[in-house]
């Protein structure tokens, strides 16, 4: 069974309402609707509570047909038992700013098997791809003597965990003890592997730890060849998992995915031209510049003025906020500088459909990147408005405010404070 969201337009007294059921239909009937949308580009402006019940509905539906859980889904669905109930009526409360790099160290984990490695959040699990990302903005911040406890260590502990196909699984803890775990599979290959080139570049320029590199460079370019490079499509973009992981999106070339695999293979592509190899810097800035070109040829909208969610999409996708209008900062986001032309169309994109994002009222959890980029146009206001926003999050409910989040709260407080992008 699929669940549809339907959206019925009534026309009273020259203004238009709307009305929404959740309904059983069949596969067809559901691939039916959307083509009759791809077909006549209609976007009607649904209400914010229209929004958040379809992006509600789309989320069962994804796990009713037993796909892998989206980056940000599994997360509620985890920590959902560790989140105190929503009372109806609070208290105000008083936005203070959050010391990003104390509470990111506070996540690290000092027991059990995975002693080295970060909590999400507390009581949370371990993701390596979500820890990646918030280390990445924390490098440049730490002195010799955190450098080798808060990364170098975490970036050993990754290498020993990785898997004989060179692919990694996040972690479950059973107890509070961190002793007893469950390993699970993770959201995607290929994300994981870029974000952990990024994090190693950022460590070695800060570090200049060159025997480092030299003891695990081999390792790494194995696990950068079997996620990134090895999953390019005829297309040019990546796919998300190694051929032989059974999903049904594992084929798809997803914006989000690309966008950090771009960025993944510039960092590796740099560290390999800083140590004297030209062949292999060049080899891997080749990958990441056809990947631009492919997200420009396959995932960009001319039409809409938006990217496409995937290769698998005709349309960009202004009827959801995760993963259609989030999605349109990522090419800005991780630095992909061929497509600046359209990053103020999609920044534009992204506001027009979801116009409330610095509100963080989309979504449980924040999506710091938006603030990010944001600040990164100079758009104070909205990164400002967000960072309150988030601030205020942190106070209510901690778990939401995940160790990714931290790290683009850190980035867009470097902006807004007159420092360089990190």
């Amino acid at each position: 069974m699929v669940l549809e969201l339907r959206v019925r337009e009534h026309r009273s007294n020259g203004l238009n309402a709307y009305a929404c059921s959740a309904m059983p239909l069949g596969v067809k009937t559901w691939e039916n609707s959307r083509t009759v949308y791809a077909q006549t580009r209609t976007t009607l402006p649904v209400p914010t509570s229209v929004r958040r019940a379809l992006g509600h509905l789309r989320w069962l539906e994804h796990i009713h047909q037993g796909h892998a859980m989206k980056r940000r889904h599994f997360h509620l669905w985890a920590l959902s038992a560790a989140l105190p109930p929503l009372a109806h009526a609070r208290k105000p409360i008083r936005a203070t700013p959050i010391d990003a790099i104390a509470q990111i160290k506070a996540l690290l984990i000092t027991t059990g098997p995975l002693s080295r490695g970060y909590l999400i959040a507390p009581n949370g699990r371990l993701n390596w791809y979500f820890t990646n990302l918030g280390l990445v903005p924390m490098v440049q911040y730490l002195n010799a003597t955190d450098l080798d406890t808060y990364i170098r260590q975490y970036l050993d502990l990754y290498l020993s965990r990785v898997e004989s196909n060179s692919t990694i699984s996040d972690v479950n803890f059973n107890d509070a003890s961190l002793q007893n775990i469950t390993l699970v599979p993770s959201d995607s290959d290929n994300s994981y592997a870029a974000t952990l080139a990024s994090l190693t570049a950022r460590y070695l320029r800060a570090s200049g730890n060159w025997s480092w590199w030299d003891a695990n460079k081999a390792k790494l370019q194995t696990i950068v060849d079997a996620n990134v490079t090895a999953l390019q499509k005829p297309n040019g973009l990546c796919r998300v998992f190694q051929p032989l992981r059974s999903s049904p999106v594992a084929n798809y070339g997803y914006l989000m995915n690309n966008a950090e695999d771009y960025r993944g293979l510039r960092d590796f592509a740099a560290i390999w031209a800083l140590r004297g190899e030209s062949t292999l810097a060049n080899h891997y800035n080749n990958v990441a510049s056809t990947i631009a070109q492919s997200i420009l040829l396959y995932l960009w909208d001319s039409g809409l003025s938006g990217f496409k969610v995937s290769d698998q999409e005709a349309y960009a996708d202004s009827t959801s906020f995760y993963p259609g209008t989030t999605c349109q900062v990522f090419p800005q986001a991780f630095g992909i500088s061929e497509l600046s032309p359209y990053f103020t169309p999609a920044y534009q994109f992204l506001n027009r459909y979801s116009p409330q994002w610095p509100k963080e009222i989309y979504d449980p959890f924040p999506w710091c990147m938006l603030g990010y980029v944001a600040a990164k146009r100079g758009d104070t206001v909205r990164a400002s408005t967000q960072m309150t926003s988030t601030e205020k999050k942190y106070v209510s409910d901690p778990a939401l405010v995940t160790i990714n989040e931290l790290g683009f709260y850190l980035r867009t407080q470097s902006l807004l404070n007159g420092f360089g992008d990190i």
